[in-house]
């Protein structure tokens, strides 16, 4: 390995750390009704930034919404690891009765056990206000003569979920409440490299793409695909192009960044060496 080869290895590992992480988020579904439509196309916008998303109903929203809907979003369905495997909790049908029972902490069910677990460890929370704020526009609509005491208490539980660090939105701006979350996240986790090196991931990508480039197949892999890679490193960004399902093959010596193996196991991408 030639010293300009080594450079170039160094400057895209570098790169990585600081590049975003992938986004991966569990959506729990309750039986609020108020902003459903607005919700799923939310979510839908939001799947098309690239945000892996994952889905999981109580039974009365199970018996409530719209099945049809919720699958037309193309949400994977999961029972397991719903913190573990989540950076991010978003309640796109919050009820009353869900934010009523975190904000008092109170957890004997599955959608305010997973929200309370998500709170103490401090992950990111973002909840359509819609179905529970008096003051929406779908509230108003339902019900015109809310009493100001039940108003306030509705308010007040709304209130202490925020204090707590859940992101409430209108059910149509779910996408971008959730996007700027992603992006705090992703800036408080490199701050203290970037402070360290001086540079930001653009920075160090630009000066490794004046010595590498990225395989023209990765853009253009159809998914499920074999796709082979001469690069002497694999990066994130290589796989992040890559379809879910890939089949990526790479040489005997290549060098496989430690977020590059993590980003190909969330997006089910299997890499094999030759030779």
């Amino acid at each position: 390995m030639t010293e300009d080869e080594l450079k170039t290895i160094i400057r895209q590992v570098i790169a990585d750390l600081l590049a975003p992480a992938p986004r991966r988020a569990l959506v729990l579904f309750t039986g609020g009704l108020i902003g459903f439509e607005d919700a799923i196309a939310s979510l839908q916008r939001l799947q098309a930034t690239g945000v892996q998303l994952d889905c999981i109903q109580t039974p009365s929203a199970q018996r409530v919404l719209d099945q049809r809907l919720i699958a037309s979003v193309g949400m994977r369905d999961v029972t397991k690891n719903l913190v573990t495997d989540h950076d991010m909790l978003i309640l796109p049908t919050l009820t009353a009765n869900i934010a009523a029972k975190v904000a008092h902490g109170i957890a004997d069910c599955l959608a305010s056990n997973v929200t309370a677990e998500f709170i103490m460890s401090n992950r990111a929370i973002v909840a359509s206000k819609s179905p529970v704020c008096p003051d929406s526009s779908g509230k108003k609509q339902w019900y015109p003569n809310i009493p100001a005491g039940y108003a306030d208490l509705l308010r007040g539980n709304l209130a202490t979920l925020a204090s707590f660090g859940v992101r409430l939105a209108e059910a149509r701006a779910l996408c971008r409440t959730a996007i700027a979350a992603f992006e705090a996240r992703d800036r408080l986790q490199r701050g203290p490299l970037v402070a360290a090196l001086g540079t930001t991931a653009a920075g160090l990508s630009a000066a490794a793409d004046k010595h590498a480039v990225l395989p023209a197949v990765a853009a253009s892999a159809p998914a499920g695909n074999v796709v082979v890679c001469h690069d002497r490193l694999l990066s994130q960004r290589l796989v992040q192009q890559l379809p879910e399902g890939t089949e990526l093959h790479v040489a005997a010596n290549t060098v496989i960044t430690a977020l590059a193996q993590d980003t190909a196991a969330a997006r089910s991408i299997r890499i094999l060496r030759e030779g």
